[in-house]
């Protein structure tokens, strides 16, 4: 039997990777599947309209059809561009695919994803430079907000339904993204050189959260520096989405399976988290307090709806014991 120090030791790479320098540079992926070329144009434009201009664009065009590369490329002409921007066909894989390819054609510091239908704000990279200085090497996390944008049935988001809104924390907890993702991949940037060095990519096998999984594998190694900033809306789709193309089964199940891969090692855990842990009472060999009440809960509900008269009596019989479990002690 190892010890854990040595099995922790053993998981990580060889060296660091290089520390970014004080004055970072970005590549930039933005991911598309050509079927939103007015979109994908606004978020071009939010690139070029950049306060900071070190950065490269990679544009990732996901599509077996090898002419929907030259419809991209000549969409994109007409209007404002990046001075470094270059095009990656990859016509087969799932999601990460093209998010593999860009990594490996990176050039940057960190890697930044966009996809075809989110919005930068201006100061988008300017943010993230800050963050860079103050922490280099450091996963950067900013603030984003979402939107709910209508399609009419098709691909493009149209208008906005609503109001931006707070969907995602404002700050990066690490303990509570073990259980859910709180940042969309336009809200963080992703330390190239340690990901090298780590030999860390994007899992191809996963169907959907592929940004969750990541973010999560680099910031165990990485830190996490926030950015307190607000930098870029995540439009919802009312049609056309991953969350409406995927089943839920396939989101559940994929869930599950980036969880086991984060239980498959050990963790480092920022400074404050064990009292956080503490205050969950784990039982020994099960889970939380939390997840045993809640288990107790739905046993009730269940037997509620089942026979609420049983269910009735029995409550009334628990409640009798306890009264008389408090006089009792009185009356001696």
């Amino acid at each position: 039997m190892t010890r854990p120090i040595d099995d922790l030791l053993a998981g990580l790479p060889d060296g660091p990777g290089d520390v970014p320098p004080t004055s970072a540079r970005f590549s930039v992926v933005v991911r598309t599947q050509g079927r939103r070329p007015n979109s994908l144009a606004e978020t071009i434009q939010c690139l070029a309209d950049q306060t900071y201009d070190d950065f490269e664009v990679i544009v990732a065009v996901h599509s077996p059809d090898p002419t929907t590369m030259d419809q991209v490329r000549s969409g994109l002409s007409v209007g404002s561009a990046p001075d470094e921007i270059q095009f990656i066909q990859v016509t087969s894989g799932g999601r990460s695919r093209p998010l593999n390819r860009s990594l490996d054609a990176a050039t940057g510091d960190y890697l930044c994803i966009l996809d075809d239908d989110d919005l930068a704000s201006a100061d988008w990279l300017e943010q993230f430079a800050k963050g860079a200085a103050r922490s280099p090497g450091s996963v950067l996390r900013a603030v984003s907000k979402s939107q709910h944008w209508a399609t009419d049935g098709g691909n493009e988001p149209l208008r906005p339904t609503g109001e931006r809104f707070q969907e995602f924390a404002t700050t990066f907890d690490l303990l509570a993204h073990f259980s859910h993702n709180e940042t969309p991949p336009c809200s963080m940037a992703l330390p190239v050189a340690l990901m090298r060095a780590a030999g860390i990519s994007f899992d191809e096998e996963l169907a959907v959260y592929e940004d969750w999984d990541i973010l999560m594998r680099t910031a165990l190694l990485a830190g996490v520096e926030a950015v307190d900033a607000d930098t870029s809306t995540y439009r919802r789709l009312d049609s056309g989405s991953s969350f409406s193309v995927e089943s839920e089964a396939i989101w559940h199940a994929t869930h599950a399976r980036v969880l086991d891969k984060l239980s498959s090692g050990f963790i480092v855990l920022p400074p404050g988290d064990a009292r956080r842990l503490a205050s969950a009472h784990f039982e020994p060999g099960s889970g939380s307090r939390h997840d045993r009440e809640l288990t107790e809960a739905k046993a009730e509900l269940d037997a509620l709806t089942r026979s609420p008269r049983r269910w009735m009596a029995a409550f009334g019989a628990r409640l009798a014991r306890a009264v008389n479990a408090r006089v009792r002690p009185r009356q001696q």
